[in-house]
């Protein structure tokens, strides 16, 4: 199965952006407007959609976004906001979510007889792929739909799913 058969789009990424002067929970609800729990504060972001995340340490946390340089124009427009200078900021890229389409369907028994990698989850009537050479898990459903977690860098997940089509493809576990 070649890459190019595989339909693949990230749908979110976490970015953690660490400010040359930390963020004072009671700047995030006083200023910004947030809620917070005393350990974190949360605050909405509209335009485009996001969550912003204060940690106890400082941190902005920026959730929902699947680009970066959106996400860091979000944390830059939020330290402004809060009086804080966006420049000399860190920036952190977390895990993504990535939804992807095998274009054909999976015999979801087959595959988890075939391969130790593989097993079947019956809590979401899906296999579930520890791609351990990735550094990611692959959650696929018998439509041949799946997503990919647990890494950070989009082309490795998209090595992923190549190589365990592929694997799939070769012991006819694809319909």
């Amino acid at each position: 199965m070649k890459k190019e058969d595989i339909n693949i789009k990230v749908e979110t990424q976490t970015f953690r952006f660490i400010p040359r002067i930390p963020v004072t929970l009671d700047d995030a609800v006083n200023i910004a407007g947030g809620s917070s729990n005393g350990e974190y504060a949360v605050i909405g972001h509209e335009k485009p959609r996001a969550t912003i995340i204060v940690d106890s340490l400082g941190s902005v946390i920026i959730h929902g976004i699947s680009n970066q340089d959106a996400a860091k124009l979000i944390a830059e427009e939020f330290l402004l906001s809060v009086g804080l200078p966006e420049s000399g900021k860190k920036i952190e890229k977390g895990e993504m979510v990535v939804s992807f389409s095998l274009g054909r369907a999976v015999l979801m028994p087959l595959a988890s007889e075939r391969f130790s990698d593989i097993g079947y989850d019956e809590r979401l009537d899906a296999i579930r792929i520890a791609a351990k050479r990735y550094r990611c898990d692959l959650i696929i459903f018998n439509n041949g739909r799946g997503i990919a977690l647990n890494q950070t860098s989009q082309s490795v997940i998209e090595m992923a799913i190549e190589h365990w089509a592929n694997q799939l493809a070769e012991v006819g576990a694809l319909a």
